[in-house]
């Protein structure tokens, strides 16, 4: 059985690596075995001292598509905090900068995964956004600070209130993504990104990706506090576990 998540060398420069979320079964949500293998991938990404930037991408149709049901409910009945969720974090440590290539639909942590990145490509035609207050409970890993950080504050607040998806195109002009583009200039754009920064040195990059991720990082650390403080609340809602096994259901 081939792995629901690689690293590989791209065949193209020197020194670009390729985190692959390649889970068909699951469309890339965030089961059990998911997160484990993103978790300890993203542990070698940290530690690797050969690739100078990393390309993460999802499946065609999907880049991530967040939390699964299962997870969900443990957090509902206590048994996971949202502190437990480390992906935000690890992401934005890897010492040299990660391209979000954004091919498929992202939605809600499978969206904020995207977020991570340094630099972010999206699909126009795709489908993004965050969903969690459709599912009853409020944002988490970092969500609340970095979509502020990404479309402004009251856009931000309408994203998060209505819960709704958008297509990528939607995001022109109202966001700080990089490039918003049809899908089969994506990967070559991407690429071509990729290609520049493999030129420069391995050292340079890592002191520039580690000052430029300072602003992200502590937006992290202040959204993670308030973040589980509200999950406890929402997911203390009675209506909240029926939602969710109503919305999986559907």
């Amino acid at each position: 059985m081939s792995e629901i998540i690689t690293i590989e060398k791209h065949p193209e420069g020197n020194n670009i690596g390729v985190l692959h979320m390649r889970d068909q079964k699951s469309k890339n949500t965030f089961t059990d075995e998911f997160v484990s293998l993103f978790i300890e991938k993203l542990k070698i990404l940290q530690s690797d001292k050969y690739y100078k930037v990393i390309l993460l991408k999802g499946l065609d149709n999907v880049f991530c598509a967040g939390a699964a049901k299962d997870g969900l409910l443990a957090i509902d009945q206590g048994e996971v905090s949202v502190k437990d969720l480390v992906l935000s974090e690890l992401l934005l440590n890897i010492p040299v900068p990660v391209i979000g290539v954004m091919e498929g639909a992202a939605l809600g942590g499978g969206f904020v995964v995207g977020l991570c990145c340094d630099i972010l490509l999206m699909n126009e035609k795709k489908m993004y956004g965050v969903n969690f207050t459709n599912l009853g409970f409020t944002p988490g890993m970092g969500c609340t600070r970095l979509i502020q950080a990404l479309v402004g504050d009251f856009i931000a607040n309408e994203m998060m209130f209505r819960g709704r998806l958008f297509k990528g195109k939607t995001f022109r002009g109202k966001s700080l993504i990089n490039y918003i583009l049809p899908e089969n200039q994506i990967m070559k754009k991407a690429l071509d990104i990729a290609l520049d920064i493999d030129e420069k040195p391995r050292g340079t990059l890592e002191v520039l990706k580690y000052s430029l991720s300072l602003t992200k990082r502590k937006l992290l650390l202040e959204a993670r506090v308030s973040e589980d403080f509200m999950h406890k609340i929402s997911f203390a809602q009675p209506e909240v576990k029926k939602i969710i096994q109503e919305m999986y259901n559907s």
